[in-house]
């Protein structure tokens, strides 16, 4: 297993992250999200990897941050620079949380005003795709075979129709 310089973590991968890291990073971020700025518990914050795992991102400590709950939802397997760019007209430019926090409403707002990067959209495009092949070839079926039912009946339809006429 690899393992990372703060000791005793994978390099690589999802993991529980210690109690050790999330007080520092609540510290470091005074309870707050790091997007919208508001004041939460430490067990109400989630820790989020700014370059998100799904991309390769790592666990190393300057790739971790604290996020609501709602705020972690949106941006999902964005990176954090994607995060930013696309939220840009609420986030303080000098990437430090936001004082006074910012409301959630006006985050829905600015999500619907905007789309996620071309490169975001083909992940998750790519990601649904999988994850529906995985459920038809668990079912021993895929997609293109249920297409094809139809029209294997109506040949099979035609056939009896033909031999009954001859």
């Amino acid at each position: 297993m690899e393992v990372d310089e703060s000791g005793g973590l994978p390099a690589r991968g999802r993991v529980v992250f210690p109690a050790r890291v999330r007080n520092a990073l609540f510290i470091e971020q005074r309870g707050r999200c790091r997007y919208c700025g508001r004041r939460m518990s430490n067990r109400q914050l989630e820790i989020d990897h700014k370059w998100p795992v799904s991309r390769n991102g790592g666990n190393e400590r300057a790739n971790l941050q604290l996020l609501c709950t709602a705020c972690n939802l949106r941006k999902g397997i964005q990176t954090d620079e994607e995060f930013r760019d696309r939220y840009w007209r609420l986030l303080p430019a000098d990437e430090s949380i936001p004082d006074p926090p910012i409301e959630q409403e006006e985050f829905a707002a600015e999500t619907r005003r905007t789309r996620a990067s071309p490169t975001v959209r083909g992940i998750c495009r790519k990601r649904f795709e999988t994850a529906r092949q995985r459920h038809w070839t668990q079912r021993g079926a895929s997609p293109a075979t249920l297409w094809m039912l139809p029209a294997m009946v109506l040949v099979l339809l035609l056939v009896a129709v033909v031999r009954s006429c001859g």
